[in-house]
């Protein structure tokens, strides 16, 4: 059905939003990056990204299936990545 597809979640580190007005650097505090969690369909995972969509279409197809909300999060930021489940 999905084609070897492992569904997982990745842990992974972002930058802050940009703060909205001016400020002092004598105020300013340490900005640590934000820790997000994203889970998907594992499509591609190398030195450089890892891939993922969280929507499968066609998965009854006997060719190319479908994708969407595809997500592409930068090998580096990624700080973990498990396995949540290995669909049939």
């Amino acid at each position: 059905m999905t084609k070897g597809r492992r569904l997982v979640l990745v842990e992974w580190l972002d930058s802050r939003q940009p703060a909205p007005q001016w400020q002092w650097t004598s105020s300013l505090e340490p900005a640590l990056p934000i820790k997000c969690l994203s889970v998907g369909f594992l499509l591609r995972q190398d030195r450089y990204a890892v891939a993922l969509a969280p929507n499968l279409g066609d998965i009854d197809s006997t060719g190319d299936q479908q994708v969407s909300g595809c997500m592409t999060i930068p090998r580096r930021a990624v700080t973990r990545i498990r396995t949540l489940a290995s669909p049939n």
